[in-house]
């Protein structure tokens, strides 16, 4: 008898077994999979809110157009008057980049987001630019009641069209100032000419930041990068200039951009210095000599 107790305990220990640990393995799996959609939902609201928010609130922006340009403000910022001046006013400069792209990006347009709470992202520039340019989509600080955008921001967004995405942010930086061709209403190589004749001649390792160079405002830095593109263009061909803006380099710095042009460090040097020192000729003479220097042999 007693024997039979112990077998019905035992049959029903094992059927408890049975029937409950499906049950509690159940509930185990349904808190992981709680816990890791928690995690997702965790990493979606850090990744996105930023943009999400970003989308809501340009979703709601009032906005005029023109023929290659969509002008957006906050309600309330702008009048549309002053916001159809500016894109009135843009289409000039527009087709001038048009025909230096030979027409590639005519039936282009560019979104303009002038936002009184924008705040430009830390990029390689180091030019202190208050614009950001994603693509064909420029967004800009917002200060006071007349919108204000440097012409370099529109090269950039049809750069971004004409020749694709650039391998670098500071030569595609530099080379939408080239484009452009103008430095605060001068000519881009004779307003960099007179840096030169200021600060003496940077070599190419100084304007990539291989070398130490604290006398050179990023300003300054940024228009005699504009200018040595210019000088790539004119000695070499814009193929040339298109091929180093299209050029992933693991580090941006001499070995790199040889590399990428098919030169050599001595050659690349002598050439911007024979190209700046040709626009230096022209000008009135500087406080300093500005004789070429001859520490760069001329190539055979």
């Amino acid at each position: 008898m007693e024997a039979g107790l112990n077998y019905v305990t035992i049959g029903r220990e094992k059927w408890n077994m049975i029937v409950k640990t499906p049950s509690q393995r159940g509930f185990g799996m349904v808190c992981v999979v709680f816990a890791l959609a928690c995690v997702a939902v965790a990493v979606i609201v850090v990744l996105f809110a930023r943009p999400l928010r970003r989308y809501v609130r340009e979703s709601l922006m009032q906005s005029v157009t023109s023929a290659h340009y969509q002008v957006l403000c906050p309600p309330g910022t702008l009048s549309q008057e002053t916001m159809t001046q500016f894109a009135s006013q843009r289409e000039p400069l527009f087709a001038s980049l048009d025909e230096k792209l030979n027409d590639a990006v005519s039936n282009t347009e560019i979104r303009v987001i002038f936002d009184p709470d924008f705040k430009a992202a830390v990029t390689p520039t180091d030019t202190t630019q208050v614009y950001e340019v994603t693509g064909t989509t420029i967004r800009t600080k917002l200060s006071g009641r007349v919108p204000d955008l440097d012409p370099a921001a529109d090269a950039e967004a049809l750069l971004h069209v004409a020749w694709g995405e650039p391998g670098s942010p500071l030569i595609s930086h530099w080379t939408a100032l080239w484009l452009v061709g103008r430095w605060q209403g001068q000519e881009l190589g004779m307003a960099a000419a007179e840096v030169e004749q200021r600060l003496g001649h940077k070599k190419v390792a100084n304007l990539l930041g291989q070398l130490p160079d604290g006398a050179t405002s990023p300003q300054d830095r940024a228009l005699l990068g504009a200018a040595w593109v210019g000088a790539v263009a004119d000695l070499a061909g814009r193929a040339e200039v298109r091929k180093l803006f299209s050029a992933k380099m693991t580090q941006l710095d001499v070995a790199e951009v040889t590399r990428a042009l098919g030169t050599t460090p001595t050659e690349l040097e002598r050439r911007w210095q024979m190209w700046m020192y040709a626009y230096i000729a022209g000008m009135p003479p500087a406080t300093h000599s500005m004789t070429m220097p001859m520490d760069m042999p001329m190539s055979k």
